[in-house]
Order: C-alpha cells, then structure tokens, then sequence
C-alpha cells in the first residue's frame, strides 16, 4: 500500500513539474507590430492595414525578416498581433506580446518602459510637402498644419521642437498620406524611405525637405523581466548585419513595395470613430490607475455604438481638439467642451448635456474676494479654454497665464506666479478640497455655459447620433448617474492624478 501510494505521489509531482521544465519551444512568439509602416512591416497584397479583414492576412518587411529569423534561432513559431502603432508599447510592457516591431525609434522615454534591442537600423525623418509650396525649411513649417502617425516619435518631436500651427495625428501612414494629398495637412513627417516611397509612388506631385527634422535609430522591443529574449534577439541582428542580409532585406522590401500604388494598403473595415479628448479634466476625461474614464469616455463609447463603428480615442493638448475636428482628422471632439457663439462658426456641436459652472481660486492669504479686485491682475487658466477668454474680457487680466493642466496651474497659485486661476466647478472643487490651507475658492456666482460635443460643420449624421444618446440617456436617468459615478471617483484622487 506504501509502495503504491509512493508511486501515485511521484506520478502526481510529475503532472506538476514537468511543464514548467519544459523548453516552451511550441509557445509561440507573440509578435505585436502595425502593418502600416512599409518598409519595416506592411501587409503583403492589398487592402486593410488594419482591423478583423487583415488579421489572418500575411505581413512581411524588414522587421518581419528579422523576427522570422529569431524564431527559428529559438525553435519556435511565430504569432502575430496587427495593432494600432501606440499599442504596441502598451502589449510589450504588460507581457501581452514578446515582441514589438515596425520600425520602432529608440529613445529615453522609451527606454523606461520596455528593453531596446541593439539598433538595426538608422535612418531620418522629413517633412514632405506639395511640389509647389512655399514650405521649404523648419521655419517655414511652423506656420502650417503637419500631419504625422499617432503614437510615434514624429508627433512628439513635432509639438515639442518643430511647434507647427497645428499637428495632425492619424491612425495609420496611409491616413497621413490621404490627407497630405486631399490637402487637410500642408505637410506630412515621416521615415525618409517612406517619404521616398511616397514622392515616388504617387500620382500627386511631392517633394522632400532639404534638412531632415531629426536622425533616429530603430530597434525591437521586448518586456524588460525577458532580457533573455532581447539577447537572442540581438545575436540575429549582429548577424544579420554583419553577413550584409540586412541590406538585402532593406533593398528586397523597397523594391517590393513598387508592386503596391499608393492607397493599396487603405482600411476596407469599417472607419473607426476617431474621438480627440484631453485626458485631465475631471470627471468627463481623466485618468484613474493609469485608464482614461469619464462621463465623455462612456458617452463617446455609446455614440459609437449607435454609429456601428468601433471607437478610437486620441489623447491631444485641449487646444488641439476643435482644430483636429475642423480638419477632420477627428469625428469628434470631447473633454467638456463649451459651446460658444466664435466655435459654432467652425464646428458643429450636439445638444448641450451638462451646464458648466466656472470658479475662481487664490491662495488661502490673498486678500481677494471680488471679481473688480482682480482688474489687471496676474490670472492663470487651462490653455485653449473658455476660461481664458473669461480672465481676459471679464476680469481684464494684466497678464494671463497659460496652462496645460491643472497641477500646472495649482503650483502657479502656490509658488504666487498668479493671483488668481480660473477653472470648471468640478475641478476647482477638487483643487480646492486638496490644497486646504493654501488654496480656497472665492464665493462669487459666474454664469454657466453648456457643454456639448464638437463635430465638422458638415457631419450632420453624427451630430444626430449624438443627440439621440445623449437625449436617451437623460431620460433614462443613466447620464446624471455617470456624472455621479465619475465625481464620486475623481474625488479619491490625487490632483496629479486627473
């Protein structure tokens, strides 16, 4: 009986521990990349560079190359996930892919969330411009509206260092394209070879830039508890490099990408519904443990729903959101927008479905208590706001102040850069519930304005889908209660936290 019992226990230690001393060379490597960036990764033949119709669809490029080749060094197959560009990152660092490619440019920033492989890669990127503009230098490019993919280091380095009028983030190279040849964007940044590709393939008239904008390196990404992976990884590369395949993939991928015009990769699925939104004003958008939520987040998911399209939010500076929709690089523009007589003249807006109460803050020891002692004073506001224009024309501001959120504007009260900071009810609330005994909230009623959600001045169809949720909503009690869910959430958080 003991003998048999030994053996059951031995056979029972088995089923347990034998799997996990497995070599895992069937688990395939879960590869997340965006079939939109030729030459690194694109869909082989035409049609959708995204969504369900080219999921089982072949990919190919230089990043594929690389990967293939990773995968036989490990001995095991490889699975790939076709995603939006800016998910790639968020796959790789939660462990929901092992791989990251499509071109990918290493930077510092990067760097802190996920491993790098050694670069594979070098290359520039460039502004590309109708043949007969008058853009022809950086400067030049300050002054008009540069379309770029959403998610890359080119919409970064655009509204951090170039500072055009206006950037113009789209979901896929292919939109970035369209609207640089429709004219939505005077200007398009890209990688120099799909620049090259572009001037080459399309039936428009373009050119490139003399100076590129900036040099780049690309590399993979991989989970940083996998440094094993990134060291398998990096043997490929070396030898890829060093045996001259790279090259031969290079000129392969371009040469290959003749076959294809311009607008052979486009989405056939069905057009997301592109949402712009900025992600820190509470309780319509704000982020809580790291998810953007709020009144406007579930309001546009319903929308969308109405509409039959799937959703696709865009996190941009509040200043950026009425110019993004008047451009139609966007279906619609959240985030507690105020319907004002100057902004009906450039987009088109729902019903209201809230009222916005506005409130003015100063530090605990002013001495301010009325809007005339505030004449000609040092006043702070959310930049692209109504409220601005508030603390300009109504309580004739001596200098206003600019800011992008509203941390940035709770430190210039406390460090006395401003006299006063002009927010939303919601959020001065908040501030002031945080900051007890150094900022208070004067007594002084404001008239409200409404807020409703933005469109182009023609998406008529839109806009009534809107109405339609937003006037089932009320009546079935479920927009009041998110308004009560959303403020009884924001209120737990910290002021960094919305």
């Amino acid at each position: 009986m003991n003998k048999l019992f030994a053996l059951l226990a031995l056979l029972f230690l088995s089923a347990i521990f034998l799997p996990a001393c497995s070599d895992n060379t069937d688990k395939p490597l879960v590869v997340a990349c965006v079939a939109s960036s030729s030459p690194y990764c694109y869909y082989v033949g035409a049609g959708s560079s995204m969504g369900g119709g080219g999921l089982n669809r072949p990919v190919a490029g230089i990043d594929i190359d690389l990967i293939q080749e990773i995968g036989k060094e490990l001995g095991r197959p490889i699975q790939y996930k076709i995603v939006p560009f800016q998910h790639i990152f968020t796959l790789v660092s939660s462990g929901e892919a092992d791989i990251g490619a499509a071109g990918l440019t290493i930077t510092e920033e990067r760097a802190k969330h996920v491993l790098f492989s050694t670069v594979y890669d070098t290359s520039s990127q460039v502004a590309v411009v109708p043949e007969d503009s008058d853009i022809t230098d950086g400067k030049t490019l300050k002054q008009v509206r540069v379309a770029a993919q959403e998610g890359t280091t080119d919409i970064s380095f655009l509204r951090e260092n170039v500072k055009p009028k206006l950037v113009l983030p789209f979901l896929t190279q292919e939109d970035v394209n369209d609207a640089l040849i429709d004219g939505r964007a005077d200007a398009a940044m890209m990688d120099l070879m799909q620049a090259e590709y572009l001037v080459k393939a399309s039936d428009e008239e373009f050119r490139i830039l003399d100076d590129p904008v900036c040099k780049v390196q690309y590399g993979l990404i991989f989970n940083q508890e996998n440094p094993g992976l990134a060291d398998a990884a990096n043997k490929v590369i070396d030898r890829f490099k060093t045996s001259g395949e790279l090259q031969k993939s290079r000129e392969k991928h371009i040469k290959a990408l003749d076959a294809f015009p311009i607008g052979a990769q486009k989405n056939n699925d069905v057009k997301p519904f592109v949402v712009c939104v900025e992600s820190s004003f509470a309780p319509f958008v704000f982020m809580n443990r790291n998810q953007l939520v709020g009144v406007d987040i579930e309001m546009a998911e319903a929308i969308a729903d109405e509409l039959k399209r799937p959703i696709q939010i865009r996190i941009v500076p509040f200043s950026e959101v009425l110019p993004l929709v008047e451009s139609g690089a966007a279906d619609m523009g959240a985030s507690g927008i105020s319907i004002t007589p100057e902004r009906e003249k450039i987009v088109l807006f729902s019903n209201p479905y809230e009222k916005n109460v506005r409130r003015i803050l100063v530090s605990e020891d002013s001495k301010y208590e009325t809007i005339r002692q505030l004449n000609g004073k040092r006043i702070g506001a959310k930049r692209g706001t109504t409220n601005e224009e508030y603390a300009a024309t109504m309580l004739h501001a001596g200098k206003l102040y600019h800011y992008d959120n509203p941390k940035q504007g709770v430190m210039g009260l406390i460090n006395h850069e401003v006299d006063a900071y002009v927010d939303d009810e919601g959020e001065a609330e908040l501030i002031a519930g945080k900051n007890k005994g150094k900022i208070r909230m004067l007594d002084i009623a404001i008239p409200a304005e409404e807020y409703g959600y933005a469109f182009k001045s023609d998406d008529v169809e839109v806009k009534a889908a809107a109405d339609r949720v937003i006037d089932a909503k009320r009546r079935s009690g479920d927009l009041p209660a998110l308004f009560r869910k959303y403020n009884s959430i924001y209120m737990t958080l910290d002021i960094e936290s919305i």
